[in-house]
């Protein structure tokens, strides 16, 4: 489905939708919202994450060139 087609819907929706259906989209969005800080990882991938960075810029973990990687 297009952008195009999707905003069509949407505005279909938006004209027929009874007060129940707009809480409904207001609740998908609010969702939509809170997930949208970029972050899919949870809490304990993030707190490797940051582990390893750390330990990655004190130079305790081992780093390679591209063409060591290649």
């Amino acid at each position: 489905m297009t952008i195009s087609q999707r905003l069509d819907k949407i505005q279909m929706l938006l004209k027929t939708a009874d007060a129940s259906m707009l809480e409904k989209i207001e609740r998908m969005l609010e969702r939509s919202k809170s997930a949208s800080d970029g972050s899919v990882l949870t809490k304990a991938q993030k707190k490797e994450l940051d582990s390893r960075r750390e330990k990655h810029l004190k130079g305790d973990s081992p780093s390679f060139t591209w063409n060591e990687v290649k």
